[in-house]
């Protein structure tokens, strides 16, 4: 299976609401892009339009990866823009800057390649169960940049108060990936590490001389150099470790909920993580309203069985409650903010199959659909094409069992099913 073999196979368009008001103060703009992530189109529309970029606001950011479509406004401007890999068009007016709120989500049209045809028939059977219960609504890889660049969680590292870690880790940790010269100053700043003067003299920039010339004050003050990390590199680890949590969580609860043999295993760069193929409807209209918040000190947990799951992962990974108060960082500081754990695809066409004419032998895949704000049509494909939970070979079922949790003596042979029980357990 590939995505994203070339731009054209993922397009996502933009479903977003506004107050149109003929003298508002705030023009509309449709932008469409390829090739480009919204922030360098942003950049190109201060550089090339001559916008002011705190006159711009938008309501998500769209792949880079992709084609897509979105829109923008600008403050008492109308802009028209054409650029090899951009167009900005006024579509409207409105009161007020755009915002994410008025999003209703995104639809997408994907093709997927290099497909025997049997994945192509599953593909196809899968659907109508897809559409019909729908699946759990996880974080996709994405979210987890930090594990393909092989830093790891650095905010489990801020948690457990091992702040030279987490600092090692945002600017140490060299990615086996990436090709940028940026890896070349991260092996040396390993290497260099503990001589604060020499790091200072190896890394310049506003990114990285803050972080050594506070160091080079005070040498022990880990936690003041990470506050000295660009503020949009301190949310984005946070939200990485926060949202993995929140995928193990429902992960782990759907155990008491889902039939074994509907049970379906999705395979992501943070671990494989448990979906349905179909379930009960009593079972869906709990996930419905069932209140499954992203993780916060300050929160009340959501209901019950989530609640009961999330401080399972919690302790599994070594963090209580008071380490987020004890190890605080300014800017990596969770907040609850509640998130589905059901999500349905709507506006869903036919699928259409046909030889692939970029891989020989193989067939390709179109289909489309549309989905709410925050849910990843990465996540759709995968629950597309998902094995059983139980066809794994014997080394991944004892690799599962060895990061299962320890499970309390004092919990008797029921102890599952009283955990689970709220979302209508089947089995102990």
């Amino acid at each position: 299976m590939r995505l994203k073999t070339i731009p054209e196979d993922f397009r996502v368009r933009e479903l977003l609401e506004w107050d149109e008001v003929p003298e508002g103060d705030f023009v509309v703009h449709s932008l469409h892009k390829e090739k480009l992530s919204t922030p360098e189109a942003l950049a190109l529309l201060v550089r090339d339009g001559g916008v002011d970029r705190n006159a711009i606001a938008y309501a998500g950011l769209k792949d880079r990866q992709a084609v897509t479509d979105q829109f923008v406004t600008i403050e008492r401007r109308a802009v028209e823009l054409d650029l090899p890999n951009l167009r900005l068009r006024p579509v409207g007016r409105t009161h007020a800057p755009i915002n994410s709120k008025q999003s209703r989500g995104n639809a997408f049209r994907i093709v997927v390649r290099g497909l025997r045809p049997p994945q192509a028939s599953q593909l196809r059977r899968s659907l109508p169960s897809l559409v019909k219960t729908g699946l759990p609504n996880f974080f996709d890889d994405q979210r987890f940049g930090c594990l393909r660049h092989g830093q790891g969680f650095v905010m489990r590292s801020v948690l457990l108060g091992d702040f030279e870690r987490a600092l090692q880790q945002l600017v140490a940790e060299p990615s086996p990936v990436a090709i940028t010269g940026d890896v070349k100053l991260k092996r040396t700043l390993q290497l260099r590490w503990g001589d604060w003067e020499a790091c200072a003299r190896i890394a310049r920039g506003p990114a990285y001389e803050p972080i050594f010339d506070h160091l080079c004050q005070q040498p022990a003050d880990f936690r003041g150099a990470l506050e000295r990390v660009p503020l949009r590199q301190r949310v984005i680890h946070t939200f990485a470790y926060q949202s993995y949590l929140w995928n193990r969580a429902i992960s782990r609860m759907l155990r008491g909920g889902v039939m074994s043999a509907q049970r379906l295993r999705i395979s992501t760069i943070a671990g494989d993580l448990m979906a349905w193929k179909y379930l009960a409807p009593e079972r869906e209209a709990k996930l419905e309203v069932m209140r499954t918040p992203l993780f916060g000190p300050d929160g009340e947990g959501g209901s019950e069985p989530f609640r009961r799951a999330m401080h399972e992962e919690l302790h599994q990974a070594g963090i209580e409650r008071e380490d987020f108060f004890a190890n605080e960082v300014p800017g990596m500081i969770w907040k609850e903010e509640q998130r589905p754990a059901l999500v349905k695809p709507f506006d869903v066409g036919e699928v259409r199959i046909a030889p692939d004419e970029r891989n020989e032998g193989k067939v390709l895949a179109e289909l489309s659909f549309s989905l709410p704000r925050g849910a990843y049509a990465t996540m759709v494909i995968k629950r597309l094409f998902a094995s059983s939970w139980y066809s794994r070979t014997n080394d991944e079922r004892e690799r599962a069992a060895e990061q299962a949790p320890l499970r309390s003596h004092s919990r008797g042979p029921n102890a599952r099913r009283r955990r689970f029980d709220d979302f209508g357990a089947d089995e102990n």
